[in-house]
């Protein structure tokens, strides 16, 4: 009889020994230090009669359930510090043709383990592989098990997955008027209508306080219109202090909007000659083409 095996299952109803093969494959329990207590070992095939539970895996001794003593104290792996022995235990194992481990709680008694041959893999509680605990699943695939990096993701949220961004496909038409009506989707009413079209101003406005293109053209040219109607005003102010002085007053006039003075009969330069009735009147005019009857509304 081998040392490092011991048999408590004389009145259990696998009260079999286990094969030679199983026990010769386990000699590395004695390389570490370890004893192996056998409290259901082998059993009768189904073919052959007598009393047997479970599955064939333990049919003539191929495999135990069994509890692990090293200097005289019984493991478990419930115990932090008797973990990295039971995972010795496992990967040499396989390492060695062992098979088949099962262990984890719900499953047999607590710190126990099956160990033997049949359909390779691993279980937990209920005999189904994906009850098996992690630290049984990384010594069996041969990855290093961190119990305190599980413990630690255990303990941490799951990460949300990221929203995935809204792709706007709308043509360029399309999103002014969307735009227009406030007919458009939280996420579209947060982008630029013209990102790429748009200059950061346009005549002097900025087109980047949500002005589109043609508030921007509506802006400017009202902002033209009063700049040009605040010339006139200045103008005709000039002509009636010209016409109560004998001394000449000289103006300059600068238009702010290009091509002003080829619409004004004269030129800019004549508004310097004119009455202020006829000031007036010429400003009467302009207001009433309004600041989109051409840049700056000069045209008469």
């Amino acid at each position: 009889m081998a040392g490092y095996i011991t048999y408590r299952n004389q009145k259990a109803t696998r009260n079999r020994p286990l094969d030679d093969d199983l026990i010769k494959r386990l000699a590395y329990l004695q390389d570490m230090g370890i004893t192996m207590e056998v409290f259901s070992g082998g059993q009768p095939g189904k073919d052959e009669g007598g009393a047997r539970v479970g599955s064939v895996r333990h049919d003539h001794g191929g495999a135990a359930d069994a509890f692990f003593y090293k200097d005289g104290r019984k493991l478990d792996w419930a115990n932090k510090e008797d973990l990295p022995v039971f995972q010795e235990i496992v990967s040499r194992g396989k390492a060695n043709g062992i098979t088949g481990f099962g262990a984890g709680p719900g499953y047999m008694q607590a710190g126990s383990m099956h160990i033997g041959g049949g359909n390779p893999g691993v279980w937990g509680a209920g005999g189904k592989g994906d009850s098996a605990p992690d630290w049984l699943k990384s010594a069996y695939n041969g990855s290093k098990y961190d119990p305190v990096a599980e413990v630690i993701a255990a303990a941490s949220p799951t990460p949300e997955t990221p929203a995935v961004a809204e792709v706007d496909d709308r043509s360029l038409g399309t999103k002014v008027f969307d735009r227009l009506l406030g007919s458009e989707t939280p996420e579209q009413a947060k982008a630029s209508v013209l990102p790429n079209v748009l200059p950061d101003t346009f005549m002097g406005v900025n087109t980047k306080k949500g002005i589109n293109m043609l508030g921007a053209l509506s802006s400017a040219f009202a902002d033209s219109g009063a700049d040009a109607n605040k010339q006139i005003q200045a103008a005709a102010q000039a002509g009636a202090a010209r016409r109560n002085s004998a001394q000449p007053v000289e103006l300059a006039l600068m238009s702010s909007a290009p091509g002003a003075q080829q619409n004004i009969p004269g030129g800019i330069s004549s508004l310097a000659q004119m009455q202020p009735e006829e000031l007036m009147e010429l400003l009467k005019k302009q207001k009433q083409i309004g600041g989109l009857g051409g840049l700056g509304g000069w045209r008469v």
